[in-house]
């Protein structure tokens, strides 16, 4: 697919909100495509409705406003109104899809007739929520070709159904994406900090470095990581402290100025208050361990 799903900007409002139907979805059709490997529908716009569609099985290509993309078993795609989309079955996994359009439609914060933000793709790949929607859409397919009594209220609330999953579906996705770019952002801050904690760096070193605002990258990393990222800085020094304390014949004051501290005595001290001891105290302790270990 070019370009994924649900990866445009948020409106955060939109997000935090719970949904809410300022008018409620009236079904205006349903329908079938059914296994034909020559089926395709040129190009096409509703200005008075929108549609909703879900590939039941096989692929299909679809140029929705000027954008091409793929579509397969588990996909639903939203045409909001007065959007420009053709559609094309793969012959050699033909499409078989359920669909409905949707009028009378308004959402708080979106335009009326859309069902979903004018600034996510349109295209919804596979996710928990989407049998259950396509099991709704076969069941209004169903309804609405028997028209039994009360269709119109059974099909009115399968619709809504549907509409609320969507809904639940990006947010979620949302989230689970907001959430993964922030660990892939802990972990580009780690790396920075592995790589030059023997320098004299800042958070404002690591802001700048990363191009992310100082406060925004402090809540991120120590929200992955359970420690802000001096702290993780100060602990990456120390551990390469003890390490040369036991491993090599270095002087302390070497071995500060190694690890990032000018100042011996300021690292003496801030060394005795992370481990309880001494640079000199640690290295005779832990020489005498390893001694009476290796013998």
């Amino acid at each position: 697919m070019m370009g994924n799903s649900i990866n445009k900007v948020f409106n955060e409002e939109y997000v935090d909100s719970p949904l809410k139907f300022n008018n409620p979805p009236v079904l205006a059709y349903s329908g079938q495509v059914g296994g034909n490997p020559n089926w395709n529908f040129p190009s096409h716009k509703h200005d008075d409705l929108s549609e909703i569609i879900y590939i039941c099985e096989g692929e299909g290509n679809f140029i929705i406003d000027n954008k091409s993309y793929t579509a397969r078993e588990g996909d639903i795609l939203i045409y909001n109104s007065g959007v420009i989309h053709e559609e094309y079955s793969n012959p050699t996994n033909p499409l078989k899809t359920f669909f409905c359009g949707v009028s009378n439609l308004a959402i708080d914060q979106l335009k009326d007739l859309d069902i979903i933000p004018s600034n996510l793709e349109p295209v919804i790949q596979k996710n928990e929520y989407s049998e259950q929607i396509g099991t709704y859409l076969a069941h209004i397919f169903e309804e609405s070709s028997l028209q039994a009594a009360g269709y119109e209220i059974i099909c009115q609330g399968l619709l809504t159904s549907s509409i609320a999953l969507i809904h639940r579906a990006i947010k979620l996705q949302h989230c689970k994406s907001e959430t993964k770019e922030a660990h892939t952002l802990a972990h580009r801050i780690k790396e920075f900090i592995d790589k030059n904690y023997k320098k004299n760096i800042k958070l404002e070193d690591i802001a700048d470095e990363l191009f992310i605002n100082k406060y925004y990258l402090s809540h991120v990393f120590k929200e992955q990581m359970q420690l802000t990222p001096i702290n993780y800085l100060i602990n990456r020094r120390m551990g390469e402290a003890k390490n040369l304390l036991v491993s090599t014949e270095l002087k302390i004051g070497e071995i500060a100025r190694i690890t990032g501290y000018d100042n011996p005595n300021y690292f003496t001290l801030l060394f005795k208050k992370m481990t309880g001891e001494t640079p000199k105290q640690f290295k005779e302790s832990h020489r005498k361990n390893l001694y009476y270990h290796n013998n």
